[in-house]
C-alpha cells in the first residue's frame, strides 16, 4: 500500500494546521507554514516523496523534547506529572498523511475490531458508553447480574515493542514503503526534558510509541486490535482502557470470566505490554451478585483482583446500582469549586464576560457525557440547576431577578432543557450514522401506520426505574413527537437549527422553586 503524496494533499494538510500548537525543536512555528502553505507545499511534496521512496527520516524529524505538565497532588512526585512531547510541526504534518491511508486500508478491509472506539472517526467516549449502558441496563433489569473488571496497562504507550508492533503491521498487509518507513520512523528516536530554562542530555528511545506523534495512536490501535480475539466475554476499549464483563447466573459464569482474564494475562506476556494487576479493580453489579473474587497471574505471582463498589470509567463515575448519584455529586463539586474560584477572582463581571467564562469553565463540567447518566430523582436535577443558578448572580446587575428572568438576560436555557436536546442531537447522530453505535434496545418502528415521521421508536417496557430513564427509553417519546422537517435534515448542524426553532417556546419541564 504505497503512498503517492501530492501538492494538493499537502496543501490542505497546511491550511489545517492548528496555528496554537507549540513548534517542535526545529522552532518552525505552525502559524508560518499555514500561512506558506501555497509556496511550501510543492516543496513538502517532494521532499515527503523522497523520505518515503528511501524509507528515511531527518534526524531532526526523530528528536523531542519532552515538558512536564503538572496534573495533580504534589508537585514533588514525578507521577502527578504528563509528559508532553514537542516535535517537528513538518513531520507531523507527514505522518497525518501517513495516518490517513493506514487509516483507510484499514477501514477498508474492516480490519479494526468493532469492540475499539478510541482514535476513530464516528466513536468517542460517549459512544463506547452508550453500548455499555444499554447492555447492562437492560441485563439488570430482566434480574440478572453482571460482573466487570477494570484492566489498567503498565505505560502502554511507552512499552509496546516495536519489531512486535511492525510483524502486526505486515500481517494486517501494511506493506511497501509504508512500513518501511514506519519502521525508520520508531528507530533511533531521541528525546530530552525541559523543565524552565534547563534541558537535559539526550536519551534513547528504545521502544514505546513516540509521544506527541500524530501516527502513534493509529498505531498502538494496531498493536491491540487483537486482543478481543483471546476472549469469549465481552470486551470494551478505548485506546489502552480495557473492560473485561460477562452476565454472571451461577458459578460456571464466574469460572469463565477467571479464564478470560488468564488469556488476556497470558496475551500480555507474549506481546509485552502488561498489565498492573495491582490498579485493575472488580465491580459486581446486580443484587442477587455472587460477588466472585477474581486474581491474575503477573510472572510468578498471583495478584487478588481489588473489588470496589464506584469506578471512574472514561470519566463517568459507575456505582453497583448504576443510578449516577455518586457522579452527580462529583461534577456538581467540581463546578462549585470553579465557580468558587472565578468569584474570588472577579470583583466585577458583565454579560458577556461571564457567558465567556461559564460556557468554558463551568457548564461543560455539567455537561459532559450527559447522555449517559442524565438525572432522573429530584434531589439531582435541583443540584445541578442550582450551580447555574449561582452562576447567574455573578452579574451584579440582574442579581436581584428571579432565575428565569436572569437566564433570558443572558440568552441561557435552563440546564435540564440542554439535557433534552443533546439526548435528541445524539438519538440523530446514531440513526443518520454520524455516530458508530449498536444499541440492543434502540429499533426504528416498522409499522406504516405510525403519524408523523418515518423515523419513530419503538417502545420498550422495563420493570426498574433507573432502565427506564436509560437514553434509548427516555428519548423515545421526545423523538417520536418531533416534526419530520426537523428528523430528516441533511446535517447535525441544520438538526440543531431545526430543534432550536421547534422548541423555541417548548415548556420546561422544570417546575422546581430555588
Amino acid at each position: 500500500m504505497d503512498i503517492v503524496v501530492t501538492p494538493t494533499i499537502v496543501n490542505d494538510k497546511l491550511l489545517k494546521l492548528n496555528t496554537q500548537k507549540s513548534p517542535g525543536e526545529d522552532q518552525i512555528h505552525p502559524k508560518v507554514l499555514k500561512e506558506s502553505a501555497e509556496t511550501l507545499c510543492e516543496y513538502l511534496a517532494c521532499l515527503f516523496s523522497k523520505s518515503l521512496a528511501t524509507g528515511r527520516l531527518p534526524n531532526d524529524w526523530k528528536s523531542a523534547i519532552v515538558v512536564p505538565l503538572h496534573k495533580k497532588g504534589s508537585k514533588k512526585k514525578t507521577e502527578n506529572y504528563r509528559p508532553v512531547s514537542l516535535t517537528s510541526i513538518i513531520c507531523k504534518l507527514f505522518e497525518s498523511i501517513v495516518r490517513d491511508h493506514i487509516v483507510s486500508h484499514m477501514n477498508r478491509h474492516s480490519l479494526f475490531i468493532e469492540h475499539q472506539h478510541g482514535f476513530r472517526a464516528q466513536r468517542s467516549c460517549v459512544t463506547q458508553l452508550l453500548e455499555v449502558v444499554d447492555e447492562w441496563s437492560n441485563v439488570l433489569d430482566e434480574g440478572g447480574c453482571i460482573d466487570t473488571i477494570y484492566l489498567d496497562f503498565q505505560k502502554a504507550f511507552d512499552t509496546v515493542p516495536h519489531e512486535r508492533l511492525i510483524n502486526k503491521m505486515y500481517s494486517y498487509g501494511i506493506r511497501g514503503n509504508v512500513l518501511k518507513w514506519t519502521k525508520n520512523f520508531l528507530s533511533n528516536r531521541k528525546q530530552a526534558v525541559r523543565i524552565g530554562k534547563s534541558t537535559s542530555s539526550r536519551g534513547d528511545v528504545i521502544s514505546g510509541i513516540p509521544q506527541g506523534s500524530v501516527l502513534g495512536p493509529i498505531l498502538f490501535l494496531i498493536f491491540i486490535n487483537d486482543l478481543p480475539e483471546v476472549v469469549h466475554s465481552s470486551v470494551k476499549l478505548f485506546a489502552d482502557d480495557t473492560k473485561l464483563y460477562r452476565r454472571i447466573e451461577s458459578e460456571t459464569d464466574c469460572v469463565r470470566l477467571q479464564e478470560d482474564l488468564d488469556s488476556l494475562a497470558n496475551w500480555s506476556e507474549k506481546w509485552l505490554l502488561r498489565f498492573n494487576p495491582i490498579k485493575c479493580k472488580s465491580m459486581h453489579l446486580g443484587r442477587q451478585n455472587l460477588n466472585h473474587e477474581y486474581h491474575m497471574n503477573s510472572g510468578e505471582n498471583t495478584v487478588k483482583i481489588q473489588q470496589t463498589n464506584q469506578e471512574k470509567d472514561l470519566g463517568v463515575i459507575f456505582d453497583e446500582n448504576m443510578k449516577f448519584n455518586l457522579h452527580i455529586s462529583s461534577i456538581v463539586k467540581k463546578a462549585n469549586q470553579k465557580l468558587g474560584m472565578i468569584r474570588r477572582s472577579f470583583e466585577y463581571m458583565d454579560k458577556q464576560m461571564f457567558l465567556m467564562i461559564y460556557k468554558t469553565l463551568i457548564r461543560p463540567t455539567l455537561e459532559y457525557a450527559t447522555v449517559i447518566w442524565s438525572p432522573w430523582m429530584k434531589k439531582d436535577i435541583v443540584s445541578i440547576e442550582q450551580v447555574q443558578r449561582r452562576a447567574t448572580k455573578l452579574v451584579k446587575e440582574i442579581r436581584h431577578l428571579t432565575y428565569e428572568q436572569r437566564l433570558k438576560e443572558l440568552g441561557l436555557p435552563t440546564l435540564v432543557y440542554r439535557r433534552q436536546r443533546a439526548d435528541m442531537v445524539q438519538m440523530f447522530k446514531i440513526l443518520n450514522k454520524a455516530d458508530e453505535v449498536h444499541l440492543r434496545s434502540l429499533s426504528v418502528s416498522s409499522s406504516n401506520k405510525t403519524r408523523g415521521h418515518n423515523m419513530k421508536l419503538e417502545k420498550h417496557h422495563y420493570k426498574h426505574r433507573s432502565a427506564m430513564n436509560t437514553f434509548t427509553a427516555r428519548s423515545a417519546n421526545d423523538w417520536n413527537i418531533l416534526p419530520s422537517e426537523c428528523v430528516n435534515s441533511n446535517t447535525v448542524n441544520s438538526f440543531k437549527s431545526s430543534i432550536n426553532t421547534v422548541w423555541k417556546n417548548k415548556p420546561v419541564k422544570f417546575q422546581y422553586e430555588f
